[in-house]
């Protein structure tokens, strides 16, 4: 991870219809929360009683189940939505000097179009992966490999700043964090053992059922409690959300003077890998069709932007009219 000395400003929250979204969605993990609870208060008991000791404090560990949704609210409503977590599970690492310049620069290039000091990441770190890519999780920003070697890392970044300029990055770690994720671990092809068929008498058979009905229905709340009932209730609601959002960060890179480029990169990047979905307004997906954000971002640099139009225009020479003749509008 890349200590940035750049301080973040303050962090803006989301507007109000947003953050009732994220309030339902929350309401809607309420059967999530029941089941930490219980899981937790089961293990708790077993513990204590193995150690011999009263159950009466297992109650009080089971309200650590709470801390998950805690931590999600926490990373939207404070400054506490860094992604250390995020990156340590994309396999992220700190960024080489030449890394470290190509950002740099890019960083540089983007400062020089903009009307007011650019809000950057606290951390930022890269993932050894070919593809260019980007992500925005809280105060963290990820770069791959093949981005930080690509010639359109300026445009990318600055829509992935353009995330970060709002509160995208902080309602992406709070919902992140209404499910918790199982630490990855590596498979190791098993040599396949040829099955054997055991036949006992009726009792063994009974308990080898009951036990396995038993260990299935514990397999189901644990993948339960791991979360994520909200964000299936309203799926198409936050997709519709997001789908807009990627416009909005489009617009931001587009008045940072990327436009053109941010449009060249999704035609030789992006474009490939779109395919039809139907019923879209249905779904979860969080990305509109690229060749309509190449269509908004093909108009937006045709138009001056913001930071590249003159503060005051020059008034334009009046032209001749009659007593009764109205301006017309100058034309180019």
């Amino acid at each position: 991870m890349n200590q940035l000395d750049v301080p973040l400003r303050a962090l803006r929250l989301p507007s109000i219809p947003t953050l009732t979204l994220y309030a339902v969605t929350l309401v809607a993990e309420a059967p999530v929360m029941f089941a930490r609870l219980l899981l937790t208060f089961a293990v708790a008991a077993l513990v204590l009683l193995v150690k011999g000791e009263s159950l009466s404090g297992a109650q009080g560990l089971a309200e650590l189940a709470l801390i998950p949704t805690g931590w999600s609210i926490l990373a939207l409503l404070t400054p506490l939505g860094g992604g250390w977590w995020w990156g340590q599970n994309m396999g992220g690492r700190e960024p080489s000097e030449r890394e470290q310049a190509a950002y740099q620069d890019a960083v540089q290039l983007l400062q020089a179009n903009a009307a007011e000091p650019l809000r950057l990441p606290r951390l930022w770190f890269v993932v050894d992966e070919h593809q260019p890519d980007a992500a925005v999780c809280g105060n963290t920003l990820m770069l791959s490999r093949g981005l930080l070697e690509n010639e359109y890392l300026p445009a990318v970044l600055a829509h992935e700043l353009g995330h970060l300029h709002t509160s995208d990055g902080k309602l992406t770690a709070a919902l992140n964090r209404l499910i918790i994720n199982p630490l990855p671990r590596t498979r190791e092809k098993q040599p396949k053992e040829r099955d054997v068929l055991v036949v006992g008498g009726e009792r063994f058979l009974l308990t080898v059922t009951l036990f396995g009905a038993v260990l299935w229905v514990l397999r189901r709340l644990v993948r339960f409690a791991q979360g994520g009932l909200g964000l299936r209730f309203f799926g198409p609601v936050w997709g519709g959300y997001w789908r807009e959002r990627e416009y909005t960060a489009d617009q931001y890179a587009a008045r940072l003077g990327q436009a053109e480029e941010l449009a060249d990169f999704l035609e030789v990047h992006a474009l490939l890998h779109d395919h039809p979905v139907p019923f879209v307004w249905l779904t979860e997906h969080t990305h509109p069709p690229t060749e309509l954000r190449i269509d908004r971002l093909r108009k937006a640099g045709h138009s001056p932007t913001p930071a590249s139009a003159p503060a005051t225009p020059p008034p334009a020479p009046p032209a001749p009219r009659g007593p009764s003749q109205a301006p017309q509008a100058q034309t180019p």
